[in-house]
C-alpha cells in the first residue's frame, strides 16, 4: 500500500503525464498548418492552437506549483510561475525546466498575452512560432517527463 504522504506526489506524477498527452495532441493538430501560411482560416487556426498549447502547458505548471510550491499571483503572475519552473525548491521539489526551456516558452506565453489582450495576429510571427512549436515542445516535454520520474522516485523515498 502506498504512504499518504506519497500518493499526492503519485497524483501529480500522473495528471502532469496525462496533460502531456493533451499538448502533444495539440502539437500534433498544428503541424498541417505549417503547409498552408496566410491563409485567413490558418491565420485564426494557428493563433488558437498556438493559444491552447500555452493554456494548457501552464494548466501543468499551476499544478505542480498548487501541489508544491505556491501559485504566484498578481499582474505578472503568469510570467513569474513560468520563470519558477525553472527554481529548484530545496528539500521540496528540483527545477522543473531549465532556463533555455523557460526562455523559449516565454515566446509562447507573450504571444498568447498579445492574441488575449490585444488580438494582434501578426502572420509571420505566427508562421515562426508554428515552426518552433514542435521543436520547443520536444524539449519542455522531455524535461517534463524527468520531473514526472523524479515525482515518482520522491514518492518512493516516503515510503
Amino acid at each position: 500500500m502506498t504512504d499518504r504522504t506519497s500518493r499526492p506526489l503519485l497524483r501529480l506524477a500522473a495528471e502532469l503525464r496525462s496533460e502531456l498527452g493533451s499538448i502533444d495532441r495539440t502539437v500534433s493538430d498544428a503541424q498541417p498548418l505549417l503547409s498552408a501560411p496566410g491563409e485567413r482560416i490558418t491565420i485564426y487556426a494557428s493563433a488558437a492552437l498556438l493559444d491552447t498549447f500555452y493554456t494548457r502547458a501552464e494548466k501543468a505548471f499551476r499544478r505542480i506549483e498548487t501541489e508544491l510550491g505556491g501559485v504566484p499571483e498578481g499582474p505578472d503572475g503568469e510570467r513569474t510561475l513560468l520563470e519558477n519552473m525553472a527554481l529548484e525548491i530545496p528539500e521540496v521539489r528540483p527545477a522543473v525546466l531549465s532556463l533555455g526551456t523557460v526562455k523559449t516558452l516565454s515566446r509562447f506565453l507573450g504571444f498568447r498575452h498579445r492574441f488575449r489582450n490585444l488580438f494582434e495576429l501578426e502572420p509571420g510571427h505566427l508562421a515562426t512560432l508554428l515552426q518552433e512549436l514542435g521543436p520547443s515542445w520536444s524539449s519542455a516535454r522531455a524535461e517534463l517527463e524527468e520531473f514526472a520520474s523524479c515525482l515518482g522516485r520522491m514518492a518512493d523515498e516516503h515510503d
